[in-house]
This record gives structure tokens, C-alpha cells and sequence, in this order.
């Protein structure tokens, strides 16, 4: 569509070029002009051939101005050529590269198909190799739980064999014991006052520090220690030689067993208290109930415990009731603090008379406002006691 308009507008131009050179060379014919000297016929002839030369040079002109592959074709010829025989060059290297490496790309096909089949074979031999394995592994545990299914039988049967030998052992022992028991608690009763108390309800019978997280055999051997403690507290109770071997103190086996299960299950040491269920006379056997909690430090040596002023100038109140409310409140944060006190007294610890007489002086003479602080002497721990070290200063 662009050529055809391109060519009407050429054609136009070209009679209107061709119509004024007629018209001016007709004009120039008539009166007789004459250009550069020549006659009237040769300056139409040269106005003529010009107004060709125009026509051609306007021709190329619009064909430039108007088309962009015209301007090339007619001043880009050579350089068009110069790049084509360039691009024709490349294409032929391409060519030969793309050759190259279509040949290389075969090679490879055939290796990489060499390869797969290779994998695909060793594959085939894995997979026969696992399910041969799997086979191996799953007739061997078979073989393992009878053999396991074997020995746990034939342990239990050394287990059940050893457990009665130690029971009959045990039964003759304890019978053994029983008679010996008798025969010293009957001497015993015979020097011992009727009626006499010998533990009130909830007293203290022993207490001692066991060791949790060890083994079974240990725990009941801590155990029976901390059962042939008390019996040996009670036999001291009442003054009876504790090689008699008398069994004075007796423990709910529930008891026993609950004790080991904390044994079992903690870690640290833990308090263990044996206090009486009830009140025992001499003669009756002490029933025990058996507490036990986590044995923590508690108080650091060295650790203040408490501080207080006391002012001596105060009338209503003497150096000694001062002293007094002091141990008290000195009581009261040890077991706030976690200290287990007596359970009848309540106190966590005991203080020797000289060292409250001394410090009683030692107020008196000073006089006035006084700072009186307790401090740990050693370690305090849950079980206690709370061992004091006191201080007095003047403010």
C-alpha cells in the first residue's frame, strides 16, 4: 500500500516537474532567451535536461525521505554487504560447532544410556541384596527372642530359686531372732517400771540423711540401716543393751515400700524421720510412721539468719526476755526458711545454757542500743540443727 501511494506521488511529481519545464521552455522559446550564450533552442534544450535531472534527483530524494530501506539500499549497499558476508561466516562456524557438539551429545546419549543400564542392573542386585538381608535380619531375631525368651526364663528360675533360698534363710533367721527377742524383752520387762512412757504421740523417734538415686540393693540396704537406727534409739530409750538385739520399733510395710519408691525416684539426700503413731509404754513395741522430704542446704555458713535492734534503756522488758524473743524469731524464719523442727517443741535447734548466760552478761554490761545478729555456724540443711553464731554491736 505504501509503494503504490509512494509511486502516484513520484508520477505526480514528475508531470508537474515535466508540465513547468514545458511551460518555461515554451516561455523561453518565445523570447528567445538565451542562458550562459547559447541560443534560444540549446537553453530549451538545457532547461529540459534539466528539469530530467530534477525529476531524477527529487525522485531519489522522496524515496529517501520516505522509506528507510530506500535510504539503506541506495547508501548502506556495501556496508549491508559487508555485514552479510559476516553473518554468513558466523553461520557457517555455528553451523560447524552445532555439528560438533550435536556429534558430542550423541556420544554422550550412548554413554549415559550405557550408564543406566549398568545402574538399572546394580540396582536390581541392591534390591535382591536387602531382601536377602531383610530375610537374614528377620530370621535372626527370631533366633534372638527365643534366646532372650530362654534366658528370661531360666533367670526368673535362678531369681525364684535364690528369692525362696533367702526367704527360708530369712524365716530361720527370723525365728532365731524372735526367740532371742523374747528372751530379752522378758528380762527387760523385769527391770523395767510398769506403765512407764516411753514415746508420746508424734515424737520423734530417729532421724537420719539417706541418699536418693543409687540402686536398688543400696536403697534397702539404707533402709534397714535407717530401721536398725531407730531400734537402736529405742532400745537407748529405755537403757537396754543394744547388742540384746530386740526388735523395739516396728514399720508398716507400706511404709518400707513407700519410703524406697522416693529413694527411687529422687535425687539428692532426703530426710527421713520416724516418728510414733501413738503413745508407747515400756513393753509395747513403738509403731512408726516414717516421714521423708528433700534434705536442702538451707542456709549457707556464714549466712545471716536474722538481725534485730535492741534497746536496754526500755523498761518493761529485761536483757533476758529481749534474748528470749530474739531465739524465737530466729526459730520462727528457720522454719519459714525450710529447717524441720520437732514436732512437740517445734524448735530447730538447741542453744547451750553458758553461751545464753554469756550473752545475756554481755547485753548487760553494753547497755543501751544494741544490733544482736545470729549467723550460720556451718551448713544448715532441712534436717538441722540451727547451730548459731551470734554478734553484738553497739548503735
Amino acid at each position: 500500500m505504501f509503494g503504490i501511494r509512494l509511486m502516484f506521488l513520484l508520477a505526480v511529481m514528475g508531470g508537474i516537474i515535466a508540465f513547468i519545464a514545458d511551460k518555461m521552455g515554451s516561455k523561453i522559446g518565445k523570447k528567445k532567451l538565451s542562458v550562459f550564450g547559447l541560443r534560444p533552442h540549446d537553453t530549451s534544450v538545457l532547461l529540459t535536461v534539466l528539469s530530467g535531472v530534477l525529476i531524477s534527483l527529487l525522485s531519489v530524494g522522496i524515496l529517501a525521505i520516505s522509506s528507510e530501506s530506500a535510504r539503506t539500499a541506495l547508501f548502506g549497499m556495501e556496508k549491508l554487504q559487508k555485514e552479510l558476508s559476516r553473518l554468513t561466516a558466523e553461520k557457517t562456524t555455528a553451523e560447524k560447532e552445532y555439528d560438533k557438539a550435536m556429534n558430542a551429545l550423541k556420544e554422550k546419549n550412548e554413554a549415559i544410556a550405557d550408564l543406566d543400564k549398568k545402574i538399572q542392573e546394580a540396582n536390581h542386585a541392591k534390591s535382591a541384596a536387602e531382601e536377602s538381608l531383610k530375610n537374614a535380619n528377620s530370621h535372626l531375631a527370631e533366633v534372638r527372642g527365643q534366646y532372650q525368651a530362654t534366658q528370661g526364663a531360666l533367670v526368673n528360675a535362678q531369681h525364684e530359686v535364690h528369692s525362696l533360698t533367702e526367704a527360708r534363710n530369712k524365716l530361720n533367721e527370723d525365728i532365731k531372732n524372735l526367740k532371742q527377742e523374747t528372751k530379752e524383752l522378758e528380762r527387760g520387762l523385769a527391770v523395767m517400771r510398769g506403765g512407764q512412757m516411753m514415746y508420746g504421740s508424734g515424737e520423734v523417734v530417729f532421724t537420719g540423711v539417706l541418699q536418693a538415686g543409687r540402686s536398688e540393693e543400696e536403697n534397702l540396704k539404707q533402709v534397714k540401716w535407717l530401721l536398725d537406727s531407730a531400734n537402736t534409739a529405742a532400745m537407748n530409750r529405755i537403757n537396754l543393751d543394744p547388742g540384746s538385739k530386740a526388735n523395739l520399733v516396728w514399720v508398716p510395710e507400706e511404709e518400707s515400700v513407700r519410703l524406697l519408691q522416693i529413694l527411687n525416684k529422687a535425687k539428692g539426700n532426703v530426710l527421713v524421720r520416724m516418728r510414733s503413731l501413738a503413745n508407747t509404754v515400756v513393753g509395747q513395741p513403738v509403731l512408726c510412721a516414717i516421714e521423708a522430704i528433700p534434705n536442702r542446704l538451707i542456709f549457707k555458713n556464714g549466712e545471716k539468719i536474722h538481725q534485730k535492734q535492741l534497746n536496754l534503756d526500755e523498761k518493761d522488758k529485761n536483757p533476758d526476755q529481749l534474748f528470749v524473743e530474739f531465739l524465737k524469731e530466729v526459730n520462727e524464719r528457720s522454719v519459714k526458711a525450710g529447717v524441720l523442727p520437732d514436732p512437740l517443741t517445734g524448735k530447730v535447734g538447741n542453744m547451750s545454757a553458758v553461751t545464753m548466760v554469756e550473752t545475756v552478761n554481755k547485753m548487760q554490761r553494753m547497755g543501751g542500743k544494741l544490733l544482736l545478729t545470729a549467723y550460720a555456724d556451718g551448713e544448715i540443711t532441712t534436717a538441722g540443727p540451727v547451730q548459731l553464731r551470734l554478734k553484738l554491736e553497739r548503735q
